[in-house]
Formats: C-alpha cells, structure tokens, sequence
C-alpha cells in the first residue's frame, strides 16, 4: 500500500495580510481606533453639521494611520513594527561604574 501525495494549496512562508497590512499591525490600528474613539466620545460636537466629531477621530484618523504604516513599512521585512516597538521599550545596558575612567589593563601589584 503507497502512500498517497496530494498538493496542499498553503505555504507557511507566505505573510498573512489583509490590505497590504499585517496582523499587528491591524492590531495597532484598532488600538488607536478605539483609543481614539472614547477620546472622541468626551467631544460632543457634530463635524460639517452631520458627522459626529467621535467618528471622524476615531476612523478618519486610523484609516490615515493604516496609510503611514503601509507607506513607511514599503521595503521593510516582516514583523519590521513589532521589532521596531520593542527596541525601543527593550532596556538599555548601564553601567554602574563610577570614578577613574581610564583602567590600566594590567593591573601590577606594587612591593
């Protein structure tokens, strides 16, 4: 009894994207969407007489949000923001040395 072969159409090399956006990133802008949208819900006011000032905040600002990160991750290799946002929280290496800046490299011991 052979075993039997048949072609699978998924490829684990290929990015999941919707829009020309990765997964993190939607997840970045549906943070700021909704960060923007209860920022925008303490602003009762009504934008060109019809459109509330919450929806304007919070969708216009995350669909121009979406246009910059798909604009500066042009060229960059996947998981570029993820890698990025994480540099810069990472904790930086101090040293907690003080004094003599200058330490001789051998150190000889005097008689």
């Amino acid at each position: 009894m052979s075993l039997r072969l048949k072609p699978v159409a998924r490829s684990l090399s290929v990015r999941a994207e919707f829009l020309g956006l990765e997964l993190e990133d939607w997840g970045l802008v549906i943070a700021w969407a909704i960060i923007m949208r209860l920022m925008g819900d303490q602003i009762h006011r009504v934008f060109l007489g019809l459109v509330p000032v919450s929806s304007v905040l919070a969708y216009g600002s995350s669909a121009l949000l979406a246009l910059a990160i798909r604009w500066v991750k042009h060229g960059k290799p996947r998981g570029y923001l993820v890698a990025w946002i994480q540099q810069h929280f990472r904790s930086k290496a101090h040293c907690a040395k003080l004094g003599e800046t200058h330490t001789p490299y051998l150190i000889e011991e005097e008689e």
